[in-house]
């Protein structure tokens, strides 16, 4: 069997490419979670004791922007990984295993499902920032 010198018509993004598809989605959901929590519980307790006034106005928008980043996020690797699956070319990387398909399918559909459902769960998380007050023990 003799290979043929010409470039095979399977093109791939890379794998770092591929990787940023799949695991986008749990990183921004998980960064929305972390950042809020600080961002929130550092309002509510800036010391060793709870605030005894209402928090300085605002913090609302800074959670907002910071569950709209982490969505972007999501919805980033959500679009490389349909990218990846409709055989688009989002990075073309000269990579070792660009002639296995298989695998690159996979990872874009493990990027399409893992992208997809968390950026859900950052979308379901934004109604609680607006309906929610914050340091919920202080009357206000």
């Amino acid at each position: 069997m003799t290979r043929s010198s010409a470039p095979s018509a399977i093109h791939v993004a890379g794998v770092p490419v591929q990787l940023f598809g799949v695991a986008a989605g749990p990183t921004g959901w998980i960064a929305q979670l972390v950042i809020n929590y600080a961002v929130s519980s550092y309002l509510c307790f800036p010391g060793d004791a709870p605030r005894a006034a209402a928090p300085p106005a605002g913090e609302h928008a800074v959670l907002l922007a910071v569950s709209f980043a982490c969505l972007a996020l999501a919805l980033s690797g959500l679009w490389v990984s349909l990218a990846g699956l409709k055989g688009r070319h989002v990075a073309i990387a000269e990579d070792a295993f660009a002639t296995a398909p298989g695998r690159s399918r996979f990872l874009a559909m493990c990027g399409v499902l893992s992208a997809s459902a968390f950026a859900i769960a950052i979308a379901f998380d934004i109604p609680s920032t607006l309906a929610l007050r914050l340091c919920w023990s202080i009357p206000q």
